[in-house]
């Protein structure tokens, strides 16, 4: 009879010699370990638990998906708490860290590997900008009234100014990504939106799920920028009739936020279109629409509301109290900026100027704002180049009109949608047919 026996083929060789069978051994063995400490963790209450079965599923999505793909979703997670912010910090808005930071930290630890194999390419004037606030920004910190807290402040800055661009920067996503990126901010800003009737109204003003209803209002316009720059990623009617109803809701949100300054700063996005199209005809129907617009805006004050945007930008009592408050806090920044012109006076007091340029220039000083406009002048300059996808700085413009109305240089709500711009910075500086190619990645 013969032998039927079949013999098992030998395990593949790997490159360093083995088989890869005390590998999974390990790996086994590490994971049953594992799973006895996440048990016996979840036993000590409840917050244990929470962070056991964090744990837990996070190690699950590794093994299932693997490490950038979990990093990529941790920066979608990022991006879409990204405009509720501090209206999501378990310690209230005056906890330092958000859940937005936490799942950006998380993401820069995954990719860590994927960053240290990149090549990191910065535009030289945002190199030059960067060195200017980091050379003034250590010294007004050293002379200043309250260093510690002024250190706190500045180290919060360069998270945004430095760490989130120069992650982008090195890690290079593809265009794909960021259009994911936008469209997971974008996701975000709904979920505020339809949670805003549910959680009332603060003095005829809605917040969503932010802190505030200025901060509502700013992530309302900042993802009608980006949803600017979505319009033009795919021509299919399905996606457009997506981007216009979304860009309805933030609109809306705007309004209802009553920000006067997010309004007008989306006004402003409108009668841009003409200069980053390069169209004259799309112009003219720009400027029929805002006359009837102008026409029809004794009915929208008397429609919209007492604490609406529109309300207010018509001279509410509510308006003037915080016209108020803001000539009183700017009258503040100036002070304290001609205290100390070029040295500046730490970041210890920039919250209460409540206008992140003016905010700039009494904490580093007039050569540290000089270094903050060169990091926005790279990221809006591509605006007036031919990338493909240079209607990006539609965002960039946004953060630049609204800032001086925010008190925050840190605000992740700002921060986020606008730090994927710097990759449009880095390939406009590059051929034409280099910038062509990594614009269809």
């Amino acid at each position: 009879m013969p032998n039927q026996t079949i013999v098992r083929p030998p395990t593949a060789v790997r490159s360093d010699g083995s088989n890869g069978v005390v590998q999974r051994r390990v790996v086994t063995v590490f994971l049953v370990l594992l799973a006895a400490l996440l048990a016996a963790a979840s036993a000590r209450g409840p917050i244990a638990a929470i962070l056991a079965i964090f744990l837990a599923v996070l190690i699950s999505m590794l093994a299932v998906f693997g490490r950038e793909r979990v990093a990529f979703l941790a920066m979608m997670a990022a991006f879409a708490t990204a405009p509720m912010n501090r209206g999501l910090s378990p310690g209230g808005p005056s906890n330092p860290i958000t859940p937005t930071d936490l799942l950006f930290g998380l993401a820069v630890m995954l990719l860590l590997p994927t960053l240290l194999r990149r090549q990191l390419r910065l535009p030289l004037t945002y190199v030059i900008g960067i060195t200017l606030i980091l050379v003034t920004g250590t010294i007004a910190t050293a002379a200043a009234a309250a260093p510690l807290l002024s250190a706190l402040q500045f180290a919060q800055w360069l998270v945004v100014i430095l760490g989130l661009l120069v992650l982008f920067a090195v890690w290079a996503p593809s265009w794909r990504m960021v259009d994911i990126l936008l469209w997971s901010y974008v996701a975000g800003q709904m979920l505020s939106i339809l949670y805003a009737p549910l959680g009332g109204a603060v003095g005829n003003r809605y917040q969503g799920l932010s802190h505030h209803p200025n901060e509502f209002g700013g992530a309302g316009v900042m993802a009608f920028a980006a949803l600017m720059y979505l319009w033009r990623r795919n021509d299919a009617v399905w996606y457009r009739v997506a981007v216009a109803l979304a860009a309805s809701a933030c609109g809306v949100s705007v309004v209802i936020s009553g920000s006067r300054a997010a309004t007008a700063v989306m006004a402003g996005l409108i009668l841009l279109i003409p200069i980053v199209e390069r169209s004259a005809v799309k112009g003219f129907v720009l400027a029929i629409l805002g006359a009837l617009f102008v026409f029809a805006l004794p009915l929208v004050v008397g429609e919209s509301g007492e604490g609406s945007a529109i309300s207010r930008l018509a001279g509410s009592a509510d308006a003037l109290g915080a016209d108020k408050a803001r000539s009183e806090a700017q009258d503040f920044g100036i002070d304290m900026f001609f205290q100390h012109p070029l040295l500046g006076n730490g970041f210890a007091d920039a919250l209460y100027v409540h206008n992140v340029v003016l905010g700039v220039a009494t904490s580093i000083g007039i050569f540290g704002l000089i270094g903050y406009l060169l990091v926005l002048f790279t990221l809006a300059r591509p605006v007036l180049g031919n990338h493909p996808n240079r209607r990006l700085c539609y965002v960039v413009a946004a953060f630049v009109a609204i800032t001086p109305t925010f008190p925050g240089l840190e605000d992740r709500t700002l921060w986020a949608p606008m730090a994927p711009a710097i990759l449009l910075a880095i390939q406009s500086r590059l051929p034409a047919s280099d910038a062509e190619r990594d614009a269809r990645r």
